[in-house]
């Protein structure tokens, strides 16, 4: 696929679609997954970034860089950027049906501000800094199987 093609196919994502995406250059992620986000947050859905191989600060500041207003944004609920401790390891350890139930949250508290859904994305490097390669793939796959809450998913993987 052409980077054209890449952005329209990531704005045009529907609320179950879960999406494996590979990089090997943070700005091409950060492109596309900010595409991405604001696609859903000009839609009228809400947004969470979980990161991992770069603060929230700093994807915050590249957030802004794109065009987005991250403040506003914020103060609103329209956007949460997480750190990974906060979200998949949250408590030290991760469980899948804790993290299913977070999003599901995310989704629930994004409904009752007005969005009409919620668009998530997630660095998953965090899965392989904590040695939970197995977990990781078993997410992967409750998530294809179970992707019954109605948000829209992209998980990021460094090929790096």
């Amino acid at each position: 696929m052409m980077k054209d093609e890449i952005l329209s196919f990531v704005r045009d994502m529907k609320p179950r679609d879960h999406v494996i995406m590979f990089y090997s250059n943070p700005g091409d992620k950060r492109e596309v997954l900010f595409a991405y986000l604001k696609a859903g947050l000009d839609q009228g859905d809400a947004g969470a970034y979980v990161a991992t191989e770069e603060s929230p600060d700093e994807i915050r500041m590249a957030m802004k860089r794109y065009g987005l207003d991250v403040n506003g944004l914020e103060k609103s609920g329209a956007l949460q950027v997480l750190h990974y401790k906060e979200f998949y390891f949250k408590g030290g350890t991760f469980s899948i049906p804790r993290t299913m139930g977070l999003w599901k949250k995310l989704l629930d508290e994004a409904i009752a501000r007005g969005f009409k859904g919620i668009r998530v994305t997630g660095e998953m490097a965090c899965f392989f800094q904590e040695r939970n390669v197995k977990e990781l793939v078993e997410y992967e796959k409750a998530l294809h199987r179970v992707l019954e809450i109605p948000m829209t998913a992209i998980c990021a993987y460094d090929t790096n």
